[in-house]
């Protein structure tokens, strides 16, 4: 800046030019007294006021603001001179046209007597502000508030979009992966809720992290890529500009190996194991909700699987899962319509071949298709909740038919009921207070009952072995069935509260030709017997099959040698015909003979 400043620099500005400048400012300007009277406002202020004054009096503030700032007048006059009155106070204004707009007002106490004011539309920043909340809102309700990743709403539409661009492709060239935790609910029981949420975010920043990597999938487009959550332990990841859809396997199994890697919780290391369901290439659908749903039937099929494994959809799955439905809604009705029957098979005293007790087994007559095997209907029972119910059915009925025997044989009766216990049973908690509910409404005692487990459930964990002994402490009989075909081994026998192991048909099949299935029998007698436990072999069939088993000192014997599974009443007949088979013949009436 110059040193030298002429004195006409000096002089105030000019008054008039200062006034002209505030007139053509395009910000609304004018200047009150503390009560309101106008003193000063520019053609800009009067055009944006305008619509709020009654009967076009612009000549006092407060009173042209009374409906849309009413404290305004108060704000005034509380405030210190110096001191900002208010600063973009929002006021909402119905022009002539009936549109709606927004005015902002700032106002300044420059002394005792003056106050400043500044008057803008702020329709435009409102508007945009408006847009802003409702794109963040939006946001929000596409978003997973515990992993922050995009929830259902969100992946379907971008599934949806993938199938758009995708259309004029042969095949598409996007896939989506439906991802499922095994066996996650124990987590929770171990770890807690909070336990198992901390376990879902570390998930989703493996699934994020695994994405990112370039090479993961296959694919430049790596924006394209989307991992969702679609709530509980169940993700998504949506492969969109895949260069062959046969790269989808890859990443699969590499999510897979990822996810199976343990995850360190409070200082414990937890182990999980993911099923997943793809669907890619033709078999992919138009829509997206039918895409998930493809992908989520694949999903579980990879569970039935055995899990820890991916699977591709078909067509196949589809018609599968159609034919369980029919199945579980026809199960409903059979429950309901009293179709569903139990029958007995004989379990006999080895070498003599006495009574022991009966194994009951669940069927269903069915209106159309006749007797239905439990294979085809049990697991649908487990799937949708339906096994406990047709439990207490099979246990009711062959605990009450066991009394009837009693009333009818007297001590010729069998002396015990095998039932089988579901996967689905063991894990429920009020197993041992049900079943001791049907013995104490039957009248049974409890030793008359035996319940069957097979070894890979008895194997799975503290909670199935509490489960069994508290069903022990009933006073009941525990038998481990299909014996030789899960995971356990003779030295685990020790490790279970169980009483009889049954030795399944596959070894005593072939126990009379090969030399190391007859071994495998004899070595599980001799440990069962060495743990106070006996044994049962199932699918006896010949007489050598039965000389074996007996000299080989298993217990007892069951399989068509004695009979298939009959119904009550003809288990009755075959009851009744043995117990007059083993009456001495001096004691049968001559009449009878």
């Amino acid at each position: 800046m110059s040193a030298n400043v002429d004195a006409e620099d000096l002089q105030p500005p000019n008054l008039e030019a200062l006034i002209q400048f505030l007139y053509q400012a395009p910000t609304g300007l004018l200047q009150t007294r503390p009560d309101g009277t106008v003193t000063m406002m520019n053609p800009r202020s009067a055009q944006l006021l305008m619509p709020l004054a009654r009967q076009g009096n612009l000549d006092n503030l407060f009173e042209v603001l009374g409906e849309v700032a009413p404290d305004l007048r108060t704000m005034v006059a509380a405030a210190e001179p110096g001191a900002l009155v208010c600063e973009g106070l929002r006021m909402p204004v119905l022009s002539p046209t009936r549109s709606r707009r927004v005015l902002g007002l700032s106002l300044l106490r420059l002394d005792a007597h003056t106050i400043m004011g500044c008057v803008n539309d702020v329709t435009h920043e409102v508007e945009l502000e408006q847009q802003r909340l409702a794109s963040r809102m939006r946001d929000a309700s596409r978003t997973d508030s515990l992993t922050q990743m995009p929830n259902r709403a969100a992946v379907l539409e971008r599934i949806q979009q993938a199938i758009a661009r995708s259309e004029d492709d042969a095949p598409p060239h996007f896939a989506v992966l439906f991802i499922n935790f095994d066996r996650f609910n124990r987590v929770n029981l171990t770890l807690g809720q909070e336990g198992g949420d901390r376990l879902l975010r570390m998930v989703a920043e493996r699934l994020n992290s695994t994405v990112r990597q370039r090479d993961a999938v296959g694919s430049p487009h790596e924006s394209l890529h989307t991992t969702a959550r679609l709530g509980g332990d169940e993700f998504v990841l949506l492969l969109d500009g895949l260069r062959d859809c046969e790269d989808v396997h890859s990443v699969a199994q590499r999510l897979i190996d990822t996810l199976s890697r343990p995850y360190l919780i409070n200082g414990i290391d937890v182990h999980v194991s993911a099923s997943i369901g793809v669907v890619a290439g033709v078999h992919t659908a138009s829509l997206a909700n039918t895409v998930l749903q493809d992908a989520s039937l694949a999903m579980q099929e990879a569970k039935r699987a055995g899990g820890g494994r991916h699977l591709l959809f078909t067509p196949s799955i589809k018609d599968r899962a159609t034919r369980r439905g029919v199945m579980e809604h026809e199960l409903r009705r059979a429950l309901e319509q009293k179709e569903l029957f139990v029958v007995y098979q004989p379990i006999v005293e080895l070498p003599d071949a006495r009574v022991a007790g009966f194994e009951a087994l669940v069927r269903w007559q069915h209106p159309e298709r006749g007797i239905v095997s439990p294979i085809e209907f049990i697991e649908i029972a487990e799937e949708c909740g339906l096994i406990g119910a047709l439990g207490e059915f099979v246990l009711n009925s062959a605990c009450r038919q066991l009394m009837a025997w009693q009333r009818q044989f007297g001590s010729a009766m069998p002396r015990m009921i095998s039932v089988n216990l579901s996967r689905a049973q063991l894990n429920d908690a009020e197993i041992a207070r049900q079943v001791e509910s049907v013995l104490r409404t039957t009248r049974m005692p409890a030793t008359l009952l035996q319940l069957e487990v097979t070894e890979s459930m008895a194997a799975q964990g503290d909670d199935i072995r509490t489960r069994l002994l508290e069903l022990k402490a009933l006073g009941i009989t525990l038998a481990l069935d299909d014996f030789g075909t899960g995971y356990s081994s003779l030295a685990c026998l020790g490790q279970l509260p169980i009483d009889v192991v049954k030795i399944d048909r596959s070894f005593v099949a072939d126990a009379e030709t090969n030399l190391h299935k007859r071994v495998l029998i004899e070595a599980t007698v001799r440990v069962a017997r060495s743990l106070g436990m006996s044994t049962t072999a199932e699918g006896v069939e010949t007489d050598g099959q039965a000389t074996l088993l007996t000299t080989l000192g298993c217990d007892k014997g069951q399989g068509y040698l004695w009979s298939r599974p009959m119904t009550a009443r003809a288990a009755t007949q075959w009851l009744a015909a043995q117990s007059e088979a083993s009456r001495p013949a001096e004691a049968v009436p001559a009449a009878a003979r």
